[in-house]
């Protein structure tokens, strides 16, 4: 009996694993890179980033311990795992906490049998020196990926002496580290926003391994990526009739996928039923301004660049909606419904009233739908200038953000690069600024 059990069970999964390889190949055709599969069945198609405390782990509390246990469990299942790594404690020892941090999760990791070669790790440039941060997770932890989230210390100038100089330094290592095989790369925001005006805008406590995403910590996002080279012709005009059939087709291949992966972990679970997240990821835009031979510093090319990623992003949301008609809106919708905190009596079914019609004119089928990065404005793979800055206002239409696949930089300076980020994160900022959200979710 549980020999058959075990047969039907690995039939119901050859099957999925058709599926979705089906799926795949169906995304291809519409010119679209699918997501990237993980674990022993090739059906988990997000990794998972939580935050972890360095103290509780290294004073074994059970909080330490959970953690430590359920990070064993995540990197066993052979799915990617990204740490946010915060609470260093006292920053006179923070370099000696680190590399005790780093060994208990390696010998963890260990007693386990599960291999630490690709665990990534994230820590805020404040917390330690980043060339100590980098060579004690290297040197313990093997050559997973490695971020470092950049606040308002690195971005702008400070009347404190010494909180510049460690600004620089910090800023110095990063240039350097730009032309590193694996180098440690920057990422900053903090925020993810709604698609849909009707649930809040959310912290990005985490990066997401594989796609480098700033996200919440243990959220589910379905990746695909639109690389925009593979929508325009030889002369840079975007073909926009291919592009919105794409848009179209490739939501629905996305509905079909989320019947059919699976998420490692509970709480990724949860938010996968509640909120459908996708991460749309648009790439290449600056290889686009490129091809058309547009001057990236000039006002005509950035209204140009920001109106194809307006159309974008309006035509994620209106097929988003679209579904939402058909199949439902997103489920967290029903827990951003505050009717049941009114007492029964005119107010309420006013409220309920005035709820259902926001619903019906704005509700989604994907809390979250268009990602960017800010590397996307600079051309891949060949030189370029600093004056592809000038292009960064055109990731303000983005729901969150990716920090994965650096260009080269190539022929900028070390100042430049600085206030290349700078000024992305500046857009980020306001971005959220900008955004009309609900509260309470």
């Amino acid at each position: 009996m549980f020999d058959d059990a075990g047969r039907q069970d690995d039939g119901r999964q050859r099957a999925v694993t058709k599926n979705l390889d089906r799926l795949d190949a169906a995304l291809r055709g519409l010119g679209v890179i699918p997501p990237q599969r993980f674990g022993i069945d090739r059906n988990v198609v997000c990794g998972t980033g939580f935050r972890i405390s360095v103290q509780e782990v290294l004073d074994d509390l059970d909080a330490g311990r959970v953690q430590l246990r359920r990070l064993c469990e995540l990197v066993r299942g052979g799915v990617p795992l990204n740490l946010s790594v915060e609470d260093f404690g006292d920053t006179a020892t923070a370099i000696t906490a680190w590399q005790h941090f780093c060994e208990t999760v390696r010998d963890a990791l260990s007693q386990q049998k599960s291999p630490t070669q690709h665990l990534g790790l994230c820590v805020h440039s404040h917390q330690l020196p980043l060339e100590a941060y980098r060579l004690i997770a290297d040197a313990v932890l093997g050559r997973g990926p490695r971020y470092v989230y950049l606040d308002s210390l690195q971005m702008s100038g400070h009347c404190n002496p010494e909180v510049d100089q460690h600004a620089e330094a910090s800023w110095s290592f990063l240039w350097r580290q730009r032309v590193a095989d694996r180098p440690v790369l920057p990422a900053y925001g903090g925020i993810v926003r709604s698609a849909c005006p009707l649930l809040a805008d959310e912290v990005a406590a985490t990066i997401l391994p594989g796609v480098g995403l700033a996200a919440p910590a243990s959220t589910a996002w379905m990746p695909m990526t639109l690389p925009m080279t593979a929508f325009a012709n030889s002369r840079g005009r975007i073909r926009r009739t291919l592009l919105a059939t794409a848009i179209g087709k490739m939501l629905i291949l996305a509905e079909q996928m989320f019947s059919q992966v699976r998420w490692q972990d509970e709480l990724q679970r949860r938010d996968a039923r509640d909120n459908r997240r996708l991460a749309i990821v648009v790439t290449e835009l600056g290889d686009v301004v490129q091809r058309r031979g547009d001057d990236p510093a000039s006002l005509a090319c950035l209204r140009w660049l920001a109106g194809v990623v307006t159309w974008i992003r309006d035509e994620l949301r209106a097929q988003s909606r679209k579904i939402a008609t058909r199949a439902g809106p997103i489920p967290a919708l029903e827990q951003a419904n505050h009717v049941g905190q009114w007492q029964a009596g005119p107010q309420r079914e006013s409220w309920r009233r005035h709820w259902d019609q926001a619903v019906r004119q704005s509700a989604l089928r994907h809390r979250n739908l268009l990602v960017i990065s800010p590397y996307s404005v600079v051309p891949f793979g060949a030189p370029s200038s600093a004056a592809y800055s000038d292009l960064l206002p055109v990731i303000a239409s983005a729901d969150a953000w990716s920090f994965t696949t650096p260009p080269e930089f190539r022929g900028w300076d070390a100042t430049e690069y600085r206030d290349f980020h700078r000024r992305a994160r500046a857009t980020i900022q306001g971005s959220h600024i900008a955004s009309s959200v609900a509260a309470g979710v």
